[in-house]
């Protein structure tokens, strides 16, 4: 350890030596000699700034696409074989694709914010990493194809999920909902499948 912490104060040294020498900054041209490089007020030194954000990508690395795109409204969850619509009273609604394999709805209801999640072809797609709470509600006559299950994470927040239609679906908020209020909402949503 003490020997790569000599040689990196070294190096260093060796670096601010040869700096001081050339009365600036400096870089290596094509024949290997240095020549001073203009670095008042962000001037690039006839370098294409192009080529310099270049140089902060790894060779070989790729950008990576956002999987996230809004939509316009529920209509277009269709075309994911997705029924979502929210309540006529919720508000701030946003929907959105995620991969083009699963659709979200924000929204916001009674003073809460809800993550309303759908799915043809994902299994664990929820976004929810939380530890839960041993308990939890499972209702076999919803109107859905599978039991509706509520479970509680152990900060409080609520997650609902329930199948109906050949697509599943999760209901999600940080914050401590009732049973009663959860359960009625899950309802409404499961009606509108």
């Amino acid at each position: 350890m003490k020997k790569w912490m000599i040689l990196a104060a070294v190096g260093v040294l060796a670096i601010s030596i040869t700096s001081c020498k050339q009365g600036g900054d400096s870089k290596e041209n094509e024949t290997g000699t240095t020549q001073a490089v203009e670095s008042s007020q962000g001037e690039t030194g006839g370098q294409d700034t192009k080529e310099d954000e270049n140089a902060t990508q790894a060779p070989g690395e790729e950008e990576i696409p956002n999987p996230f795109e809004e939509l316009d409204g529920p209509e277009e969850l269709e075309a994911l074989g997705l029924h979502m619509e929210v309540p006529e009273d919720a508000s701030d609604v946003q929907y959105i694709s995620i991969s083009g394999e699963i659709g979200e709805v924000f929204f916001e209801l009674d003073g809460h914010r809800y993550s309303y999640r759908g799915a043809t072809h994902a299994e664990e797609f929820s976004g929810i990493f939380e530890e839960f709470e041993p308990e939890e509600v499972a209702i076999s006559d919803c109107g859905a194809d599978e039991d509706l299950i509520v479970k509680t994470t152990v900060s409080g927040g609520r997650l609902a999920s329930w199948a109906k239609g050949g697509a599943k679906y999760t209901l999600y908020t940080a914050e401590p909902v009732e049973d009663d209020g959860i359960l009625e909402l899950c309802m409404a949503l499961i009606s509108k499948n």
